[in-house]
């Protein structure tokens, strides 16, 4: 989830100073797939064209490349699996729309992140609340909702009840936080929404589940904390 919304982050800046204004409106998402060396992020139209590439680039780790601007006369389809992964965010929008209660958590639109289809051809899309301001991360506001093979909904969840902002902690006197400490009661063991975060805050991220189980999280690994602080 962290490289996919880093590569469409990474092309953002990209996508906006290449695309002319008049045509910024055209741009109905984004997906994002594999390459060999990096990825391919795929910018797509609206309504008619919404099959249709409007810019694309590739990414290696911060580096744009290949990035065009395709003209509105000459504008290619999707090709497999970005065509199915577009069409699966269209179906998930108009599935979130039918549950009034999912918001986000800042005063700013979801960013999505589409994966590739998994192994039984259902694709997973999520609706995330953005990182608004520098050193506070959003983890509540956050859905995902899995498009099956057929373009029908196959599951739909919330990774929290409530908004909960967490705040980077500053270093105290020389020495760096040892990391960031938050409660989960809807699961017996973090989700991915952690996971995905602890990649932003950059510190490890300690997730409560119960009154004696700590999970730890860092650079992707997630182990159980709990015989360690019991210590």
């Amino acid at each position: 989830m962290y490289l996919y919304d880093r590569a469409a982050w990474v092309t953002s800046d990209d996508a906006i100073a290449r695309i002319p204004a008049s045509r910024l409106e055209e741009v109905g998402g984004w997906v994002v797939t594999r390459t060999a060396s990096g990825f391919h992020v795929d910018y797509f139209g609206k309504d008619a064209a919404a099959d249709r590439v409007v810019y694309s680039a590739d990414v290696n780790g911060g580096t744009v490349t290949n990035a065009t601007v395709f003209a509105g006369t000459d504008e290619p389809t999707l090709k497999e699996p970005a065509l199915q992964m577009a069409r699966a965010l269209r179906a998930a929008r108009t599935e979130a729309a039918r549950h009034a209660d999912w918001r986000p958590c800042a005063n700013a639109p979801f960013n999505t992140v589409v994966l590739q289809p998994q192994s039984d051809g259902i694709i997973p899309v999520y609706f995330l609340t953005p990182q608004t301001e520098m050193d506070s991360f959003p983890m509540g506001g956050h859905y995902e909702v899995d498009i099956a093979p057929n373009g029908t909904t196959a599951y739909t969840r919330s990774f929290t009840n409530a908004c909960l902002t967490m705040s980077k902690p500053p270093p105290s006197a020389g020495a760096a936080p040892a990391g960031v400490f938050v409660t989960h009661i809807l699961d017996p063991h973090p989700t991915e929404i952690h996971v995905f975060e602890q990649y932003y805050i950059g510190l490890p991220l300690f997730v409560g589940t119960g009154p004696k189980t700590v999970w730890k999280i860092e650079g992707g690994a997630v182990e159980n904390a709990s015989p360690m602080i019991a210590k």
